[in-house]
């Protein structure tokens, strides 16, 4: 799905419902909404990456939502009292339609933030380090919640991603001062198919930006060493994405 001119209001009313509902800060509106945002896509990202693992001689790969997780709060605890849950309920399909109001500030603030970090410090960039919950107010993160819903960022390609984030930072006014502008799509394929990354070697982006140069060289390494059948997929889901591999 492309970032059609619905979806740009879409992400314009809930930014304008948080300015309304107590939060004026642009930039702390928009690192919130990106953390939103990211809560709402990993879980297809992890279904995604459970489905590659399934290839013949893929690497293994276990769910982010496998097993239990242990409560930080335990007034977040099911009605028996116990001090684990199963990590299931951290995925965004289950709790951002199952709770509202304080029920979901405290979910979300307690064990849906710290869930994220302790994966982000696990992994290769710690970027969730000190993030916190803001929007506080059950009402408002009621709301911003169902809108986010309402979006269907799940059916979004890769290209639609960059340019929600990027019409995010639009909103701030210091954005264009830092010089925050992302390189078009085609110029990263093309560059990124020009250098042609291998195993082995290091991608360095010093700008990282949406981590556009990154992503394409970790899809052009993946496509080089896929399966046929492996290629087939990647080709439907460029095909999808409006993206098209040329393969020999």
């Amino acid at each position: 799905m492309p970032m059609t001119p619905e979806l740009r209001r879409g992400v314009d009313r809930i930014r304008d419902y948080l300015f309304g509902g107590g939060y004026p800060n642009p930039a702390q509106n928009a690192e919130q909404l990106s953390f939103l945002i990211y809560f709402y896509m990993y879980e297809a990202a992890d279904a995604a990456r459970v489905r590659a693992s399934r290839r013949p001689g893929a690497a293994s790969y276990r769910s982010a939502f496998e097993g239990d997780w242990k409560l930080r709060n335990l007034r977040n605890s099911p009605a028996d009292g116990k001090e684990a849950v199963s990590r299931e309920l951290m995925r965004w399909s289950s709790w951002a339609h199952a709770l509202n109001g304080e029920r979901l500030v405290n979910w979300v603030r307690e064990e849906v933030f710290p869930f994220h970090a302790e994966l982000a410090a696990n992994g290769a960039t710690d970027f969730m380090d000190g993030a916190r919950l803001v929007i506080d107010e059950p009402t408002v993160l009621t709301q911003v919640v169902s809108q986010l819903n309402d979006l269907h960022l799940d059916r979004v390609d890769a290209d639609t991603k960059g340019d929600l984030f990027e019409h995010v930072l639009r909103q701030i006014r210091q954005a264009g001062e830092l010089g925050q502008f992302r390189t078009p799509r085609h110029v990263i394929r093309t560059i990124v198919q020009l250098v042609d990354p291998r195993i082995g070697e290091t991608v360095y982006d010093p700008a990282v930006g949406t981590a556009g140069f990154l992503v394409a060289a970790w899809d052009h390494i993946r496509l080089a060493n896929s399966s046929p059948d492996g290629i087939e997929e990647i080709e439907a889901e460029g095909r999808r994405s409006g993206v098209v591999w040329e393969t020999d």
